[in-house]
């Protein structure tokens, strides 16, 4: 399955009407930014968790610590998605509105656009993998590079 037709979902949810389809909207922005991060983190090399809540923070904390704002800001931002999906997934003393449905949408195109656009420019992609290695080796402790 290609995870970016979550987006497109996601975009169909919000122009709906409902608490309901606003909040499963968000939902599938931030999953659909969350699989593409961790499908380009093994495009370069590393181990991503699957089918575990530490999956979500390995994307977040690898994106958000590249050394190129760029992707930083993204990882930053695909945390912030993913603090607005447990919201609207578990929260219901929250009111969701549509606009809180639009800015996700826009989030996770934004985090999606930003990942293929520099993961496209190979030296860009090389020094990212780099820092991504020393960011695990010399913080985290814990290195899941396998190429």
């Amino acid at each position: 399955m290609d995870f970016r037709e979550f987006l497109v979902l996601a975009e169909m949810l919000a122009e709906g009407t409902t608490e309901a389809e606003w909040r499963s909207a968000i939902s599938r922005a931030y999953y659909a930014a969350f699989h593409v991060a961790c499908e380009c983190l093994t495009s370069l090399g590393f181990r991503v968790p699957t089918h575990t809540e530490q999956s979500h923070v390995f994307a977040w904390r690898r994106w958000s610590n590249t050394g190129e704002w760029r992707i930083d800001d993204a990882g930053k931002v695909l945390n912030a998605l993913r603090s607005d999906r447990n919201n609207a997934d578990y929260d219901r003393r929250t009111t969701i509105i549509a606009g809180h449905a639009d800015d996700a949408v826009t989030c996770a195109q934004t985090v999606i656009e930003t990942l293929d656009q520099l993961l496209g420019d190979a030296p860009l992609r090389t020094h990212i993998t780099e820092a991504i290695k020393k960011y695990e080796r010399d913080v985290l402790k814990e290195v899941t590079w396998l190429k």
